[in-house]
Parts: C-alpha cells; structure tokens; sequence
C-alpha cells in the first residue's frame, strides 16, 4: 500500500505490464520499484478490502466467498472443449456486474471498480478492521526514516543500489541509485547499518545534512525525515483495546469463512 508505484498505474494496468516485470521480455535495469505494484500481492490487499467491504455493508451476510462463487457458477464451473479452458470468458463489465448482483448495489460495484481497480485510490483499510477487532497501526511508532533505500557495503563504503522511493525524504534530498553516502548529519559512515544508526537517533521532522558521491563528484543535500510508514496489524487486545461481542463475533465469522472448495 506504501509503494509508490501505486500513484503511477491501477491493478488493472500493473496486470497489464506482466510481460515487462516478469522477464518475458527484458532483465534490464528500469525503475519499476517506483512504477509497478505486483498484480499478485496489490490484487490480495484489493481482495481483502472488498471481503471486509462487503462484510460491512451486509453486516457479515454477504462476503468476498459469494463474489467468487457467482464468477465460478457462471464462467469456471461450465468449463470447455479442451483441457485447462473455459468456454466463457470474463471481462471487466462481467466482474462488475457480477459484483453488482452479489452487493444488491450497481453504484457500489461502479464505485470501487473505478476507485481501487481501474483507479488508483487506496481502500480505508482502518476503519475495516476495526470492525473486525484488528488494529492497523505504525509497526515502529516515532521512529525516523529517510525512505526504504537498498544498500550494498563495499570496502567501507555505503552505495544506493535501487532506486529511490518517489517522494521519500532521500528522493527529495537529491539521492539516486548508484550514490555513495559518505556522512549524514556530520558523521561519516562506512555502512548500512551505519547510516541507519545515525537516521535512528533522530525525529520524525528533523533535517539533517547529508553527503554523498556521485560518479566521483561530492554532493550534499538535506535530508528531512519522516516517520516510518511500516505498518502492522495486530489483534485489538494486543493494542489494549477492549474487544467489544460485535468485533469478536465479526472476526470469528471472518476466520471461519463457510467456503469450501466443493462446487
């Protein structure tokens, strides 16, 4: 949910890029990191919103099960002449309308379609699991970052070795893959863990200087921190929530989902 590629392309386009990411076509270096969600796991998270979606609108009666069968009824379970087909195909108006008839709802199915899978906006995921007696919450609280870098240590020396997350404090001070950090906030480093240890003594919102090489030239930028944006999902009574008999009746519901692969 975090990666910036999310701000670039839907799932429905990422599903189209297949080609290019899974090295049917091509192994060479891109920026695909800032560019491309994997259709698998974005697809997964989308799939968990609209379960708890529907869980919520229906109050537990219609879930993400009955979608998924009402698409195997109509275009997997009549299969096809040959092995491994299917004789009626499904495109995105049948999805929709398919959804449709399970939500009881047109404008909904149109709406999270045009939102979450041909757009490019995120499901409220907090207010979900909430309802489910989860907790979705920062996995390290007040803790800075400057960006989900990948480094590589060589003879005492720090390099980039991926690209720069698009709006991460390191993108915004000037950093690209392939950059030499040499100092941060006035202390010279010679590793990863280095760096990290520097970042980590500091504050969401500090700017702090920071010094690195690039293609032999020295350049320096300012690198102002953020909180980190890892996020966890615990159970309610593990963020020391009282877990009310609504909450634990829609989680055990949700665990225990009634489907079963007999159709």
């Amino acid at each position: 949910a975090n990666s910036p590629g999310r701000r670039m392309r839907s799932a429905e386009d990422m599903s189209r890029l297949a080609p290019f990411v899974d090295a049917a076509v091509s192994v060479d270096r891109t920026s695909f990191d800032n560019t491309y969600i994997s259709y698998y796991t974005w697809g997964a998270a989308i799939a968990l919103g609209l379960d708890l979606t529907l869980r919520d609108r229906s109050n537990g009666k219609t879930t993400l099960d009955d979608f998924m069968r009402a698409l195997w009824q109509k275009h997997g379970k009549p299969g096809g002449k040959a092995p491994g087909y299917v004789d009626n195909p499904y495109t995105v108006a049948d999805l929709k309308a398919a959804l449709a008839a399970v939500a009881g709802d047109a404008a909904f199915a149109e709406s999270f379609f045009a939102r979450f899978i041909q757009g490019r906006e995120l499901v409220d995921y907090g207010p979900l699991l909430e309802r489910v007696g989860l907790v979705l919450r920062p996995a390290f609280p007040n803790t800075a970052s400057a960006g989900r870098l990948r480094f590589q240590d060589v003879q005492g020396r720090t390099r980039i070795t991926g690209p720069v997350p698009f709006g991460s404090p390191a993108y915004s001070a000037g950093l690209e893959r392939d950059d030499v950090i040499l100092a941060v906030a006035g202390t010279n480093v010679g590793s990863a863990v280095e760096v990290e240890q520097v970042i980590r003594r500091h504050k969401p919102g500090d700017e702090l200087t920071i010094v690195f090489e690039r293609r032999g030239q020295r350049a320096t930028g300012r690198l102002r921190l953020e909180a980190d944006p890892q996020l966890e999902i615990v159970r309610a009574e593990s963020a020391g929530r009282t877990l009310s008999a609504e909450q634990r009746r829609a989680r055990d519901e949700w665990l225990s989902s009634a489907a079963r692969n007999v159709f």
